[in-house]
């Protein structure tokens, strides 16, 4: 109680919670913040009140407290408690990004009392870069817009 969690879409499975106290959704959009420009995320969505949520994720899934600046694949980034200080940090050259060879940022967890869910090896069918992955890619950055 008295908790949220903010989760990728395409990793949540499922939801179990008590009939008397549901889990409430909010959306959060961040128009206005830098690092939702440059990952273009704009939506994230937000579990609020006691519950479960179930994930997926390639490999497994990694639940870690977030004490210090910890770096993670951005692909592989699941979710985190929505009292974590999230931001984004450039990790490789662009070239890289170009061909398809790397994400060209990682994401930054921190916060006292703060968790964050990544999966143990992202998907080696998911290419990074604009030309990495095609009509595929587009889509999946219009939908990364809105949080989907």
């Amino acid at each position: 109680a008295g908790s949220a969690m903010v989760v990728q879409p395409r990793a949540l499975v499922g939801v179990v919670q008590m009939r008397a106290s549901g889990i409430a959704i909010t959306s959060h959009w961040r128009i206005g913040h830098l690092h939702s420009w440059l990952t273009l995320q704009f939506r994230y969505l937000a579990f609020h009140g006691p519950g479960r949520l179930i994930v997926k994720g390639c490999r497994g899934v990694r639940v870690e407290p977030a004490v210090g600046w910890r770096l993670v694949n951005q692909a592989a980034t699941l979710g985190f408690s929505a009292n974590t200080l999230y931001s984004v940090s450039r990790c490789e050259t662009f070239v890289s990004y170009w061909r398809g060879i790397e994400e060209l940022f990682n994401d930054q967890f921190k916060g006292a009392d703060a968790i964050y869910l990544y999966e143990e090896m992202p998907g080696l069918h998911r290419k990074a870069g604009i030309t990495g992955r095609g009509l595929q890619g587009f889509t999946d950055s219009v939908l990364k817009v809105f949080g989907v």
